[in-house]
């Protein structure tokens, strides 16, 4: 029996950048501050450093510092801890207030809220992100300006250079990507447990394991290989009581058959059947999954939803490559549930209705919907849904790192999605750099940061593993090796509006 699964977002090019986002207008101003949706600052984890910075706060790059921003206070950052033996200790403190950095005074008010005309990070976030980058395209050091007990001082945290500034087409021929996967996959391979797994998070295990997987060093390939068993070993083709199953089903085999592609190792074969069994069994009559399988005893949640049911349509895109036979009846039955939660903009919502909203929020489903759709790009409408899911991306990247339920899942699945449409991905890796820069730890990790419609359980499990294991993911674009990483899609005279 399987054991149960448990569930409890250079230097003059970089100035002018800078300059733009400090003078462009932003929703609300000093006088009328924009609201913090949903803040989370008291929410603790008892895991790793974090443990001691008794809160849930915004991470300041490989400075050290951690902060939240106020509504009263829409143009700082308040200091709420400073890592011991980081750049930034014993030159700034808790409580102080960061109000200007590079020699520029933080004027554009924050943008923090969920949801439209409020997405976005325009504001300190931003504007601090940017002038670190300078900072480590240049001598690495970093001037700010902070306030403390009520004294204006002008402070320098040396960060260093060793990072340099991501280059105009990163992940690709980019020197500050070499060096973050130089050092977050060796990080992610030496956490590892001894079954195989890193989390009792199914998204966590998936995006470390393929991390691994898509850089490709023999140093890890038997944990890979070890991480690939545990997943087996999770999954068979009995319908049983053992948790949110479509989660660890559909993720595992997206992992089992990159594993399989990979390596072409025979037994993953007969893991990957077993999984398309179960999948067949777990389908509901409208043709989506749920976060249970259909006639779960009990239930199965809020019903069928357009993620999972994703998440099963590219496990079973890449079982098909791997020679497992799929019921293409059913496949195509998981496309019509799609298509009929998806606006004509794109957008995909949560289950199978909106196809008449032309609004959008966060991206993660979209993203999943468009990847789901390139790997299978030769059946009909296939091909034109994957670029119009791929292409709304690229037109609100503004939305990354804030997916609803979990954002280091949303954010994988939208960076994956819109590289089916090479313009959706490089506007929504530009849109975002602050995001990588500002989640940089000074240990070479990655930290999730609080958003604003968020599920704070990845925090609390892991709040490095799951951050860093979701960089090096999206980083690893930059070499396509995995089949998921290889969709980029022309569009098809022939299809119809609606893909389907």
């Amino acid at each position: 029996m399987k054991k149960p699964i448990l569930w409890n977002h250079l230097a003059m090019v970089l100035l002018a950048s800078f300059s733009t986002t400090v003078l462009s207008a932003a929703p609300g101003s000093a006088s009328s501050p924009t609201p913090i949706d949903q803040p989370k600052w008291n929410v603790k984890t008892t895991v790793g450093p974090d443990a001691a910075t008794g809160g849930w706060f915004l991470n300041l790059g490989r400075t050290g510092i951690r902060a939240k921003l106020l509504p009263e206070s829409p143009t700082e950052f308040l200091v709420t801890y400073v890592f011991p033996d980081s750049p930034a200790a014993g030159v700034v403190r808790p409580g102080d207030r960061i109000v200007g950095a590079a020699g520029r005074p933080f004027e554009t008010p924050h943008v923090f809220g969920y949801g439209v005309g409020k997405f976005g990070y325009d504001g300190p976030m931003r504007d601090l992100a940017t002038a670190m980058e300078l900072a480590e395209a240049g001598l690495g050091r970093l001037p700010l300006a902070i306030v403390r007990d009520d004294r204006p001082l002008d402070v320098d945290v040396r960060i260093g250079a060793p990072y340099g500034a991501f280059a105009t087409g990163y992940p690709k021929n980019c020197d500050k990507t070499d060096r973050i996967l130089g050092e977050t996959i060796p990080w992610i391979a030496e956490r590892q447990r001894t079954d195989g797994l890193w989390s009792a998070r199914p998204h966590l295990n998936a995006f470390a394991m393929l991390a691994l997987l898509a850089n490709d060093r023999p140093a890890d390939r038997e944990a890979i290989e070890r991480a690939a068993r545990a997943m087996a070993a999770d999954t068979d083709d009995s319908i049983e009581y053992q948790g949110l199953d479509c989660w660890n089903y559909t993720l595992y085999g997206i992992c089992l058959a990159e594993y399989h592609l990979a390596t072409k190792a025979p037994w993953a074969l007969d893991e990957l059947r077993e999984i398309d069994r179960w999948l067949r069994a777990a389908q509901m009559e409208n043709g989506g999954w749920g976060h249970r399988p259909a006639n779960r005893p009990g239930g199965n949640g809020y019903g069928a939803i357009n993620i999972l049911t994703m998440q099963a349509k590219i496990a079973w895109a890449l079982m098909r490559e791997c020679g497992v036979e799929i019921d293409e009846g059913r496949f195509r039955r998981a496309h019509d549930f799609v298509v009929r939660g998806t606006g004509r903009n794109g957008y995909v919502w949560y289950a199978d209705s909106g196809r008449d909203n032309q609004g959008y929020a966060d991206m993660g489903r979209t993203g999943a919907a468009a990847l789901a759709h390139a790997i299978a790009a030769e059946q009909p409408g296939y091909r034109d849904y994957a670029l119009r899911t791929a292409r709304c991306i690229g037109e609100h990247p503004d939305t990354f790192s804030d997916t609803h339920g979990s954002p280091i899942l949303g954010m994988v699945w939208t960076a994956f999605g819109a590289a089916a449409d090479p313009e959706a991905l490089r506007a929504l890796l530009d849109e975002n750099r602050w995001w990588f820069s500002l989640a940089h730890c000074p240990d070479g990790s990655f930290y999730y940061q609080m958003n604003r419609d968020n599920n704070p359980q990845d925090y609390t499990a892991a709040p490095r593993l799951s951050a860093t294991a979701a960089t090096a993911l999206i980083l690893s674009l930059r070499d396509r090796r995995l089949r998921m990483m290889n969709v980029e899609v022309t569009a098809d005279p022939g299809a119809s509006e609606t893909g389907s």
